[in-house]
């Protein structure tokens, strides 16, 4: 598979840190670390573990999750093509705080700790949008909280559903599809509740019309715009 250079910025997710770079920085970013490719359901960054590396996703989606104690796990995000996993251990030398687990197969750059240090160093714009990127990503994890707060449980699930169509999403004859294969336990994880209350509503969801069906671990929206008000987004 070749590997991504430099290209206009619509190649890749507006949100992610390579489609924030500008030519230049993007493709020295590029340029720097390892080629690694992984097979599906690999976990490719472990909790708890000491390494510091990043890895900058060229190819293929990943899901970051996080356990507890007593070995329950939750989906925290996805991450795709052109997103950056691992930064936080690499900033701040301590141990990881989740897990990264492979939806099918990857291909990444593998970027040390001191490899990703000195860029920023060099490149001041990228740290700029590295401080961008960690922020956004920071103000998802609170709106989960504040829906937490605020909605019930459909609609938190049904704010996450949107969220992530919206932005990974694709539209075919039938409707919005997310394209990730994720359960709906893990869907609702995300919004911060236990598995027991994610199939009552999901059930919730499709009475309502707005996702008609979650066969072979994938989301179909048939109408965005009305998920949007199911959710109250």
């Amino acid at each position: 598979m070749p590997l991504p250079t430099a290209t206009p910025d619509l190649a890749w997710p507006s949100n992610s840190l390579l489609g924030r770079l500008r030519d230049a920085p993007r493709q020295e970013l590029l340029n720097i670390g390892t080629v690694v490719r992984y097979q599906a359901d690999r976990e490719v960054i472990e909790q708890d573990a000491s390494d510091t590396h990043v890895l900058l996703l060229l190819d293929g989606v990943v899901k970051v999750q996080a356990s507890d104690e007593t070995g329950n796990t939750a989906l925290l995000a996805i991450r795709v093509a052109g997103d950056l996993v691992g930064e936080m251990s690499a900033l701040d030398q301590k141990p990881r705080s989740a897990t990264v687990v492979t939806c099918g197969d990857v291909v990444a750059k593998m970027i040390s700790s001191a490899e990703l240090m000195s860029f920023l160093l060099r490149r001041n714009d990228a740290f700029v949008e590295l401080f961008s990127m960690i922020n956004d990503r920071l103000r998802w994890a609170n709106q989960r909280r504040r829906d937490f707060l605020s909605h019930p449980a459909a609609e938190r699930v049904a704010r996450v559903v949107y969220e992530l169509v919206q932005t990974y999403g694709r539209e075919e004859p039938e409707g919005w599809v997310l394209g990730i294969p994720l359960t709906k336990v893990e869907l609702a994880s995300i919004a911060g509740m236990k598995p027991r209350t994610a199939e009552k509503a999901f059930s919730d969801l499709r009475k309502a019309g707005v996702v008609v069906s979650h066969l072979r671990r994938n989301v179909v929206v048939p109408d965005l715009q009305r998920l949007r008000e199911f959710a109250s987004c």
